[in-house]
Formats: structure tokens, sequence, C-alpha cells
């Protein structure tokens, strides 16, 4: 199983349109990060950093990537980094 990490930035976007990379990146088999504090308690942190848990090759992630953040109709810029530490199931 290969884990990704991904962040997408959209240039003038409103709230609609991260709602929509929301919907299109879990389309894409994408989840939201999460971030634990300190007492343990899961953090859901902003709407565009994801993860990805897969059988898929980095190129084919970056390739989902990129439809979802294209299909907001917004610039975006995207970074994709291949996670080694395993993600808590």
């Amino acid at each position: 199983m290969r884990n990704y990490i991904t962040r997408v930035q959209l240039r003038h976007a409103e709230s609609t349109d991260f709602e929509k990379l929301d919907r299109e990146m879990e389309k894409e088999a994408f989840f939201p990060a999460k971030n634990k504090k300190a007492t343990g308690k899961e953090l859901t942190l902003r709407s565009n950093e994801y993860n990805y848990q897969g059988k898929n090759s980095l190129q084919e992630v970056t390739a989902a990537v990129y439809r979802a953040a294209k299909s907001t109709g917004k610039e975006y810029t995207f970074t994709v980094i291949k996670d080694k530490t395993p993600f808590p199931g």
C-alpha cells in the first residue's frame, strides 16, 4: 500500500470552490488530512490538504490531483509527497 500527502492551493477561491475541490478529491479516493492534538483528539485540517492510501503510482496520484483541481475552474498549484509512514487505520 502506498501513502501520499498532497496540498492543493486555489487562487482567488471562495469557500464554494474549496467545497467543490473536497468533493472532487473524494471522487479520486483522497481523504482530508487529520492532525492529532496533544490530547490525542483528531482535528481536521484546512480542506486543501489530503491523504491518499492505495496502489496507485506517483504519476497516477498526480494525475488524479490535477483532474480534481482543474475541475474547480480556478488557477491552482499542488504538491504531492510520497509518505513512507503508514496512515493510522
